[in-house]
């Protein structure tokens, strides 16, 4: 039984191995996570986690979790800078392991075609994760790709109108290539991650997952646990979009004006 004693937290910068290193004192396993969407350069997420993992190295750290992914331009030929500089990390000849999550999300307009998502709760990786550091050699060199549910995105509005008061949430069924249309930063790679995960090219583990932690949450009592939090963000969201409706009528109205 591990105890835990205390938690130190620490400060490091990806972009700086000695940084890292610092941060690193003492420790002898790492769970990596690397962030592509705050420059959105697959290059620097890649020289940012092949510094945390040559920094763990040099370190002399025994155990790395990564938090990776497959390898989208491989697979289907369409570049995915989020998914593809993971797995251009993965690459890293270590002793070291790959984990591929996909969180919850409170959404059911994903772009899946009837095809279901795997997904899993980000509070239940934690445990999975501290797992897999507590039997270092049995997982050694395995990419375990976790997932704590299964649905299409008709059964997960299903889910919500359960939970969410006084709302009934529909699947407008968007199609790929309508979604990778869409007028937000990132929506092309998006699309090509939705196609990548609808061509059922990989198929996440729910059992492993449940062998990782006993207590894994099926996206049902995920929405049950988290009901009141999705509705009180519904309703901010559909207060924000009453305000921009109002803004919208007043600028119409002053332009209208303006003109006669």
């Amino acid at each position: 039984m591990i105890q835990f004693i205390r938690a130190v937290i620490v400060t490091a910068n990806q972009n700086d191995i000695a940084s890292l290193e610092k941060a690193m004192e003492g420790a002898d396993a790492m769970f990596l996570t690397t962030h592509y969407w705050e420059d959105k350069n697959k290059e620097k997420e890649i020289v940012r986690g092949l510094n945390s993992i040559d920094a763990a190295v040099h370190k002399g750290l025994t155990h790395i979790v990564y938090n990776g992914s497959e390898n989208v331009k491989k697979s289907i030929g369409r570049e995915c800078g989020h998914l593809d500089s993971k797995a251009a990390i993965e690459e890293c000849e270590l002793h070291y392991h790959s984990v591929a999550i996909l969180p919850f999300s409170p959404a059911s307009t994903l772009p899946m075609e009837d095809k279901p998502l795997d997904m899993i709760s980000v509070a239940d990786v934690g445990e999975c994760v501290m797992n897999i550091f507590c039997r270092p050699r049995f997982y050694s060199r395995k990419i375990i790709s976790l997932a704590g549910d299964r649905l299409t995105m008709e059964e997960i509005a299903h889910v919500f109108s359960k939970y969410v008061i006084n709302k009934k949430f529909i699947c407008p069924k968007i199609r790929i290539k309508d979604y990778e249309k869409f007028d937000f930063p990132g929506a092309h790679e998006l699309a090509a991650m939705f196609e990548f995960y609808k061509n059922g090219q990989i198929t996440r583990d729910i059992k492993m997952a449940k062998r990782l932690n006993s207590n894994l949450q099926s996206f049902d009592k995920w929405m049950d646990y988290e009901a009141e939090t999705i509705e009180n963000a519904i309703k901010e969201g559909d207060k924000e979009l009453e305000i921009t409706k109002n803004t919208l009528a007043v600028t119409k109205e002053t332009k209208v004006n303006k003109k006669k």
